[in-house]
């Protein structure tokens, strides 16, 4: 879990590091070792039903540091990369499919197009529903059968759902969770986008990133659950989300989606004290409606600044980005809830960002950076305590704490890397 007072490394902070101390810079990232035995103790916890609801059957967890997997490993009755619905956090795929066609359908489209702009059957109060509004559960549409047909098409859904009799709040009035606004925005994207919406998943998405497993299996081909009809595995969810952490570039440096739309994705969609009808996903960071393009902003720091970002689907499927330290999580698994793992989610998150970071925050503003590498260098040169012999410094395992530790510090400052 991200922490409201911690903020990424700035070049100033490293400029002034890089004079102070001659450094011998971290190696790349591919040669890292992190301690990631908090992880595995929480994971091993939760099959024996520790800080979880019930005990979870089976998962597994990837963890991604700067694009590299740094970690992955099953528990309980699962395998590596297993297959698993992905329930809601299928709307983080389609949202990024939406963020696509804005960049470049054949027909336009933009956050403020409204759905009856393509849909005439969007009439009335109706007709003023935008994409935007769509795509962060604030259209004031409720849930319809219509997402789940055996027998209409995805366009016919939409029309069932414009029809003007259905329960309905004005447009940008309430937040309230779900998925129907969602899946009309599907029918819109096919007619943009000239072409079936799991046509365009493959063509924008799912062939650039190599997703082979990853593909929209509820409820039809002909009407797919925009909102929570797609499976997926660790890997190929964390290849991804590691895309959106990037700003839209694919692993080979392909350009899926604009930076600036990856950047709509994440800001937020939904006004400021919102009247809240219902939300599945309460942090201490948000008010519990703070929602981009189809994914949840979920934690932010003390000046507003977002911090970390989460997909979550309804069984447990679920994918994380920690902005600040570069990294990519997934907890795959469809045999649990998310109401049972909500807790579990943060303190691995918590977990995780504290191996990458190697406990180098001595000072404890819950911030890696200058000021941490002058206390501990203070301290060595007697300018604090001159009988300390700060162990907790012991960096490099040599069982003295000195300033060679004092240079390994100051080099993840400038990194972002553990390591001498």
């Amino acid at each position: 879990m991200l922490h409201p007072g911690r903020r990424a490394h700035t070049l100033p902070a490293a400029v002034l590091v890089a004079a102070w101390l001659p450094l011998s810079l971290a190696g790349p990232a591919s040669g890292q070792v992190y301690d990631f035995s908090e992880v595995t103790a929480l994971c091993e916890g939760a099959v024996d039903g520790e800080n979880v609801g019930s005990p979870v059957r089976g998962f597994d967890l990837l963890l991604m540091k700067n694009g590299e997997v740094v970690y992955h490993r099953a528990f309980g009755l699962w395998s590596l990369n297993r297959v698993a619905n992905a329930d809601s956090s299928t709307k983080t795929l389609s949202g990024a499919l939406i963020m696509s066609l804005v960049d470049n359908a054949p027909q336009p489209l933009t956050l403020d197009t409204r759905l009856s702009d393509y849909i005439p059957a969007f009439t009335g109060p109706k007709a003023a529903i935008t994409i935007r509004q769509a795509f962060s559960h604030t259209s004031g549409l409720r849930s319809s059968t219509a997402v789940s047909s055996q027998t209409q098409t995805l366009r016919q859904a939409a029309n069932t759902i414009a029809i003007p009799a259905l329960q309905f709040d004005p447009p940008g009035s309430v937040f309230a969770y779900g998925g129907t606004s969602m899946h009309a925005t599907g029918a819109v994207a096919e007619i943009v986008g000239q072409a079936p919406w799991n046509t365009l998943f493959q063509q924008r998405l799912a062939g650039p990133l190599g997703l082979t497993v990853t593909r929209y299996v509820l409820s039809t081909p002909d009407n797919p659950r925009i909102a929570g009809g797609a499976e997926s595995n660790a890997t190929e969810f964390g290849r991804f989300m590691e895309m959106l952490r990037r700003g839209g570039l694919a692993p080979d440096g392909t350009r899926l989606i604009s930076e600036v739309n990856v950047d709509a994705m994440f800001t937020r969609q939904t006004a400021v004290g919102i009247t809240i009808e219902n939300t599945p996903v309460q942090t201490p960071y948000t008010d519990g409606a703070d929602y981009g393009v189809g994914v949840w902003l979920d934690e932010r720091g003390p000046g507003g600044e977002l911090l970390g970002a989460l997909a979550a689907g309804a069984r447990g499927f679920a994918s994380w980005i920690d902005f600040d330290d570069g990294m990519v999580g997934v907890f795959a698994t469809d045999v649990s809830s998310s109401g049972d793992l909500q807790q579990l989610f943060y303190l691995l998150r918590t977990a995780a960002e504290n191996a990458v970071r190697c406990g180098y925050d001595f000072n404890q503003d819950e911030n890696v950076d200058l000021v941490d590498v002058q206390q501990m260098a203070q301290v060595f040169v007697g300018l604090i305590n001159p009988e300390a012999n700060w162990l907790d410094g012991d960096l490099n395992g040599d069982e003295n704490a000195d300033l060679t530790d004092a240079q390994i510090l100051a080099a993840f400052v400038v990194t972002g890397q553990c390591g001498a």
